[in-house]
């Protein structure tokens, strides 16, 4: 049933608007808001996770990967969704290997043993997108060999249907929707999910980060073999290894857990000292560790970039930190495309100086893992809360980030991130450029600055009539009474067009009891649907008069 289209779109809108639904009633029920509400609204929203994470493992393909893309989002998403979904793991049943090997066939346009001496049986692993095989070259060289999955861009393809209608219902009758742009999600997701499904871009990604590390000592990326590479099909070079956080292996061929700590470390800095992409899914899975303690990174399916002009900004937010510029870190947030148009500069400025000032007198020697937590803890709760947003490539940076310190905490549970990230810095800091010049020279000329003023949002707060305010106060809440009505109007109007389509279902079934179930279904949605439209109309008169 999960292969068929219309059972698939189903399942994923209706999960969708009973989770409209539930959160519409509990506000409904809850006037007041007080700390027994605030724990049933998030076990409400932990449920709501769990049948989310439960419905992504049973119909795997979008659901799965929209799950993960999620996760990266914490100015969208609940904290208690970000937790649920974090760990949703992109790991499925195999497709029976005749049918992968028909592919690679297909692909080849010759069969299997005009390239292969050897292949497995069995696939090593297998996701939502593709599938590994063990195999070996007519010259001798062991590969990985990659298979897209059977019939996954049809089911991707449909998803990406049902998830347009998601967020349409998202942003024409909620009040997330009105804060998010739709439409630039959907392309978020569409365009990085598309190329996943296109191994032709993994292959240009991988001979990329190839390219720019071809040099380092610290990490190995694997040979590709372009002739044998399709758009379903990629070969690279098979790296004998385990993941990086088997600890027992590493005690086994006696390698510095410190020293691979280090080197992980390296990896995610050198992808950030320069502008270019980024490997935006380094889990343990995607990074191994040989023998001979060399680290190896595999799978480039998903990546960002960061451009020049976002590299230089970045640096200077840094800077602005170190400076105490508080103005400068949210002028670079503005043009990092974080902030809203509707954002109180003032009042962030504010806020990032509150806790900043309150890890420094923590007198912080040692970043451990804790800290760090508290600190991402925190920065989740000033995107959630504050007109910002996350753009694509920040998101995904944020959460390779996030995954990245699990899997060096894993291998290093005593990592001093301080240490190891301070020649980092310096050398960020300590760079001179055209734009900026170095630290040394802004830090004069901000000495020169005033060291007091008065926070231009509260002075003009206090010159704002009291009339203002309390007319901003009633345009919200009629803004929320008509989101209010055109969110039940709009739910009837889908409940109707939905038992619609179980009317349809049960005429071509001929199935009696289930037209007659499905027939008083659609009078009742029916005359709800017509109810709730008279009852909007009757108040947008009301509010005309």
């Amino acid at each position: 049933m999960k292969n068929f289209s219309l059972y698939r779109i189903m399942v994923i809108v209706g999960m969708f608007i009973k989770f409209i639904v539930q959160l519409y009633f509990f506000n409904k029920r809850n006037k007041t808001w007080d700390a027994q509400t605030q724990e049933k609204w998030e076990e409400l929203l932990k449920k709501q996770a769990e049948e989310y994470r439960e419905k992504a493992i049973k119909l795997e393909g979008l659901m799965i990967k929209v799950g993960q893309f999620l996760s990266t989002r914490a100015d969208i998403m609940p904290e208690v969704f970000l937790k649920e979904l974090s760990g949703l793991i992109d790991q499925v049943p195999p497709v029976p290997a005749d049918i992968s090997k028909k592919i690679l066939e297909d692909e080849w346009g010759q069969p299997i043993e005009n390239y292969l001496s050897e292949i497995s049986d069995k696939p090593v692993a297998s996701a939502s997108i593709g599938e590994v095989y063990k195999g070996k070259l007519i010259n001798g060289q062991e590969v990985a060999i990659k298979i897209q999955r059977h019939n996954i861009n049809k089911i991707i393809h449909t998803d990406f249907k049902a998830l347009r209608i998601v967020l349409w219902i998202t942003s024409t009758f909620t009040k997330l929707g009105k804060e998010i742009d739709a439409k630039a999600l959907y392309k978020e997701v569409v365009t990085i999910i598309g190329n996943e499904l296109n191994y032709s871009k993994e292959l240009k990604n991988g001979q990329y980060f190839q390219k720019r590390f071809h040099d380092s000592n610290d990490y190995y990326i694997p040979q590709f073999y372009e002739d044998y590479c399709t758009r379903k099909v990629l070969v690279m070079e098979w790296m004998e290894g385990r993941k990086v956080t088997d600890i027992s292996f590493l005690k086994e061929n006696q390698l510095d857990r410190k020293e691979a700590a280090r080197r992980v470390f390296q990896f995610f800095v050198d992808q950030l000292l320069d502008y270019g992409m980024f490997h935006a899914d380094p889990h343990q899975g995607n990074i191994l560790i040989t023998k001979d303690g060399m680290i190896v990174i595999i799978d480039f399916g998903m990546v960002g970039e960061i451009s020049r002009e976002e590299t230089q900004q970045i640096r200077k937010m840094i800077q602005g930190f170190v400076l105490d510029d508080y103005e400068l870190v949210i002028s670079q947030l503005q043009e990092l495309g974080f902030l809203l148009p509707h954002a109180n500069k003032y009042k962030l400025q504010s806020l990032l100086r509150t806790y900043v000032e309150m890890y420094l007198e923590q007198d912080i020697k040692q970043l451990d893992e804790e800290v760090v937590q508290e600190i991402f803890r925190d920065l989740q709760e000033i995107v959630h809360e504050q007109p910002i947003q996350l753009p694509a490539e920040f998101a995904f940076l944020g959460r390779a980030a996030s995954i990245g310190l699990g899997v060096l905490t894993i291998i290093d549970p005593d990592i001093d991130f301080m240490s190891l990230g301070k020649p980092v810095v310096t050398q960020w800091l300590e760079e001179n450029n055209e734009d900026t010049g170095s630290l040394k020279m802004q830090v004069i000329k901000d000495s020169a600055k005033p060291l007091l003023s008065l926070p231009r949002n509260i002075n003009e707060w206090l010159e704002a009539p009291t009339y203002q305010r309390r007319s901003e106060e009633r345009r919200q809440w009629r803004q929320f009474d008509h989101q209010r009505q055109l969110m039940m109007a709009g739910i009837s109007a889908l409940t109707f067009l939905l038992s619609l389509v179980f009317l349809l279902v049960s005429i071509i079934m001929a199935h009696s009891y289930l037209l007659l179930v499905t027939s008083v279904l659609t009078i009742i949605s029916f005359i709800i649907s017509i109810l709730t439209f008279i009852l909007h109309k009757r108040w947008v008169d009301k509010f005309r008069r």
